[in-house]
């Protein structure tokens, strides 16, 4: 029996020293394992997994990238020049004061009826003691007739009555602007009709305005209502007008308008208008 015993003691303590001897191999194992076992963190798994992939540059060949150029500069050749480079913004080189009579073509002017396309006008005005009642329907026709004057076109605006001449200026035919045009509105209200008519006066002022470059008027609107002359001077009053156009004005012209003018009156205004190659209006009704 103690000999059974024995064997049992010594087998249960094999078992437990092979059993110790198992775990401590074990144990000595697993740091040799995670020594030479590589580990990487999981955010850095997470960026290797999201990264876009990457693509190399497609290599072209050099005989390849030399026809494209090729091709692209024949394209451009053929463009037309004004497109190839970008021009220079436009700047305008015009004398604000002056142009030419061939540079700008003007609409139409209308005063009292009488038409005319000139770009240089000299308004001639009656403003005798005998347009009183009457006077204040010509101030609103100038006033329209200058309203519709486009920019490249010069006026220029005398009064005269009371053996007075009343002018818009200093002798310069002005520019059709806006501010001209506001300026001789007002002048143009400022006068009232008084005295008598002194039309050679008138006239004779009209031949001597000019423009920037020295030109006279191409053509003048001359209105009124009558001469004041007598019988005996008729003929001699239209003798001078013929002299003084032909000597200071040759191709200035003058359009008439008479304003409830009579018989001889008229007769005048048509002669004036003839010798200058103007036209002659004659107003009765001004509604």
């Amino acid at each position: 029996m103690k000999f059974g015993a024995w064997i049992v003691s010594i087998a249960i303590h094999v078992i437990v020293l092979a059993a110790f001897g198992i775990a401590k191999f074990s144990n000595t194992a697993d740091p040799a394992i995670e020594k030479n076992t590589p580990t990487a963190k999981v955010n850095q798994i997470k960026k290797m997994i999201n990264a876009n992939p990457v693509i190399p540059k497609p290599k072209i060949k050099k005989n390849l990238a030399q026809k494209i150029i090729k091709k692209n500069t024949r394209i451009l050749d053929i463009l037309p020049p004004n497109l190839q480079t970008s021009p220079e913004p436009f700047k305008p080189n015009i004398n604000q004061n002056d142009f030419s009579d061939s540079e700008v073509l003007s609409r139409g002017v209308e005063f009292f009826g009488s038409l005319t396309d000139e770009r240089k006008i000299c308004y001639l005005v009656d403003c005798s003691g005998s347009m009183y009642g009457l006077f204040g329907q010509v101030q609103k026709k100038l006033k329209s007739s200058i309203s519709t004057l486009q920019f490249d076109q010069y006026f220029y605006i005398i009064f005269f009555g009371s053996d007075r001449l009343f002018e818009s200026g200093d002798g310069r035919l002005l520019r059709a602007t806006e501010k001209n045009k506001s300026a001789a509105y007002d002048f143009i209200d400022s006068v009232r009709p008084a005295g008598q008519t002194n039309a050679m006066k008138a006239l004779k002022r009209a031949m001597q305005i000019r423009d920037t470059k020295g030109n006279k008027p191409s053509l003048v609107y001359f209105l009124t209502d009558g001469f004041e002359l007598t019988t005996k001077d008729q003929n001699s009053f239209s003798r001078k007008i013929e002299a003084l156009l032909r000597r200071s004005a040759p191709q200035t012209k003058i359009n008439t308008i008479g304003f409830w003018s009579q018989e001889d009156d008229r007769k005048m205004l048509e002669t004036i208008a003839k010798q200058s190659k103007g036209q002659a209006v004659f107003i009765t009704d001004t509604n």
